[in-house]
């Protein structure tokens, strides 16, 4: 555990230490150490990188920042895997995905970077191995060859978008935590929405349906149930089976059921 007097000095290339008034261990992150260090000023939001260095996403958020999406980094230490953010006061999500932020989630996809795609099926067979593939296999491949021959929506996703990425308050919804944004079909991050939030089949219809209106008017994007669905599958499973590796038992069980439930009323 990182102490207060550790974290003031890890501080001090961006702000003055005798500024720092409190520091903080936020608990909701499972990749990454969090710390909230505040000042009379405002508060920022460490985070301490665990695995790799997230360089197109630190880029991204400087950009997407500015048109006010998410918060904007201000210290980078890639030597140490760390950065600093300004800390957006709120809550997390909880209910509503507002018109305001799918035109948000649009302007994200529309960010110009350049990436490889990322590879659904590669993703997936990485935890070819694992209970919840194993259990619901036939369905993952047969749901993988329809995607393929379905037109790849592309964008600069977020590909981690879960309630806990996204904070609310007076002034709106904001994303944060882009490590692993990466260019990818833009109905990966659709369909993240779709599992966090538990819409129905109806608040699908209208999730697509305000995202047609958001993006580009020369955008070819064609609202689909069925192609949702299956981006729904791809999304649980890789979200199950990270859960279950790391035996977080309490995120894994509710994103079971709905996978059941998923499967029992569209693949079988």
């Amino acid at each position: 555990m990182i102490e207060h007097n550790q974290l003031v000095k890890m501080c001090r290339a961006f702000i003055e230490p005798t500024s720092v008034i409190s520091s903080e261990r936020l608990l909701n992150g499972f990749s990454n150490d969090n710390f909230l260090i505040r000042t009379e000023q405002q508060g920022y939001l460490l985070k301490c990188y665990k695995s790799h260095w997230p360089a197109i996403g630190l880029e991204a958020q400087r950009f997407l920042s500015e048109l006010n999406i998410c918060p904007a980094p201000v210290w980078l230490d890639k030597k140490n895997s760390r950065a600093v953010f300004n800390y957006i006061e709120g809550n997390t999500a909880q209910s509503d995905i507002t018109l305001s932020f799918i035109n948000k989630l649009a302007q994200v996809h529309n960010y110009k970077a350049s990436t490889a795609p990322m590879d659904i099926a590669k993703e997936l067979h990485f935890y070819q191995s694992t209970g919840v593939y194993t259990q619901y296999k036939p369905q993952i491949e047969r749901a993988l060859k329809v995607v393929a021959a379905m037109q790849f929506d592309e964008g600069f996703c977020h590909n981690d978008l879960v309630k806990d990425n996204i904070i609310v308050n007076a002034s709106g919804m904001y994303l944060i935590d882009f490590e692993y944004a990466q260019t990818n079909d833009v109905y990966f991050d659709l369909a993240a929405l779709a599992v966090s939030f538990n819409l129905n089949e109806s608040s699908d219809s209208t999730l697509l349906n305000n995202y047609k209106n958001s993006v580009d008017k020369t955008s070819t994007f064609y609202p689909s149930i069925d192609k949702l669905n299956y981006y729904k599958l791809f999304f649980l499973v890789l979200c199950i089976a990270w859960y279950e590796e790391r035996n977080i038992t309490s995120k894994s069980i509710m994103l079971r059921a709905q996978l059941n439930k998923l499967v029992t009323n569209t693949f079988l």
